[in-house]
């Protein structure tokens, strides 16, 4: 049996995507849960993986172009002894394009497979019992080259030291073209926030001395209990959510020519990955408490650190956290996440002359907050910033464990 590999819907927003890279070549064995090609789109890049066992056939479309939902990209052959190469070499039929039009979790449907063609067969066996010169067997076992996936070149198919060579720099080739595609992407996201939405920072210098106090004693407590580790960015967040809870007029982002309100708060959270910066979003803030939060933070930062996340884990978010702290960055102006309203840049955590009634030493953070001028004014902004520094300088006064209230969690927007 063969299974068409369709454009997948990544979020419920996209139309179409853009095939940015193929991990595999045809012929070569594809496993499931395996990442099989790249796609991006308006808003990230990310790997596809395979839903079956079997070997890659002629790729349709190739690396570059533009497709919609569900179109036919490639076909995998999940039977022994079937020559997939002539089944893939079949342009898909309307047919073939309708049946794939909703493609399910994983990208890869199966479908009826054509005649076979009189091209010679191959099967996974066949190719493990092909012949394989010495010196490439050395190499391969030197550059880590699986043997069972490599198409010899040589004479009666014979797998060489260049076959070797070739399947190793492969990899690096598609990463460096990969590379050149995700920083197009994030110039397109950045230009475009920078052109549409007219902003305006304020900033200010907070005592974090019993913030750092509070993370200290809630740290300890949750560890005792078994949890997760507590970290700062963790309060951080608790203190945007809380305070865009209690603010209906930046937990709104602007669609179309009107403000829409939010009644959840969704928060993205800048993550380092390898392939640059990432803002999945945690979602219900307003009514999640603290060992949650933790738990969904540590969850989604890993799927963004392994190129897991998925389109929709990027989407709806109605601002953005940005700490670098870790980075000995004092202060910062971000850019605004097309789509959302705002955006909190945070330095470090540090010691620094503060003066109340007289000059002492103390720990201090700076925050910037960006906004979206199309949403909220100024007045409201710097009214909003007075809120986190009073949450930040005087922690007690708020519950840490447990959100004030509950909410439906269904995040619906009402246009104002």
């Amino acid at each position: 049996m063969s299974f068409a590999i369709v454009m997948p819907q990544l979020g419920l927003t996209m139309e179409e995507g853009t095939v940015s890279g193929w991990l595999k070549k045809p012929g070569d064995v594809v496993k499931k849960n395996e990442p099989l090609f790249s796609v991006s789109t308006d808003k990230v890049e990310m790997d596809v993986e395979s839903a079956v066992d079997g070997t890659l056939g002629k790729i349709i479309v190739p690396v570059g172009e533009t497709v919609k939902v569900g179109t036919v990209l490639a076909y995998v052959n999940g039977g022994d002894g079937e020559d997939i190469t002539a089944i893939g070499s079949e342009q898909p039929s309307s047919e073939d394009l309708e049946e794939s039009s909703a493609p399910q979790e994983g990208s890869i449907q199966p479908t009826s497979a054509p005649a076979r063609s009189v091209v010679e067969q191959t099967s996974d066996r066949a190719r493990s019992r092909q012949s394989v010169s010495p010196r490439a067997r050395r190499l391969a076992k030197e550059l880590g080259v699986d043997l069972a996936a490599v198409r010899g070149n040589g004479l009666d198919g014979q797998v060489t030291e260049k076959d070797i060579r070739g399947a190793s720099a492969g990899p690096r080739d598609r990463v460096a073209s990969s590379d050149g595609a995700r920083r197009q992407l994030i110039a397109e996201r950045l230009t475009q926030s920078v052109q549409t939405i007219p902003t305006f920072s304020v900033a200010a210098e907070v005592n974090a001395e019993n913030f750092v106090a509070l993370h200290e004693s809630l740290k300890q407590s949750m560890a005792q209990a078994g949890g997760a580790k507590l970290t700062i960015t963790d309060l951080l967040l608790t203190v945007f959510a809380q305070t865009l809870k209690g603010n209906s007029e930046l937990n709104a982002t602007w669609e179309g020519n009107a403000v829409s309100r939010r009644t959840s708060v969704d928060l993205g959270l800048a993550v380092a990955t390898p392939k640059g910066v990432l803002a999945p979003v945690i979602r219900n803030l307003g009514s999640t408490n603290l060992q949650a939060l933790v738990a969904r933070r540590i969850e989604l930062v890993e799927k963004a650190r392994a190129g897991r996340l998925s389109l929709a884990d990027l989407e709806g978010g109605v601002g953005t956290l940005s700490n670098l702290g870790m980075y000995r960055v004092d202060h910062f102006q971000a850019i605004i996440t097309p789509g959302q309203s705002s955006i909190l840049a945070v330095g470090q955590i540090r010691k620094r002359p503060w003066v109340s009634e007289t000059l002492s030493v103390k720990p201090t953070v700076m925050l910037n907050l960006t906004v979206d001028h199309r949403v909220a004014d100024g007045a409201i902004g710097a009214a909003f910033l007075s809120k986190m520094v009073e949450l930040i300088e005087n922690p007690q006064n708020f519950s840490w464990q447990s959100t004030a209230s509950s909410g439906d969690g269904a995040g619906r927007r009402s246009n104002a």
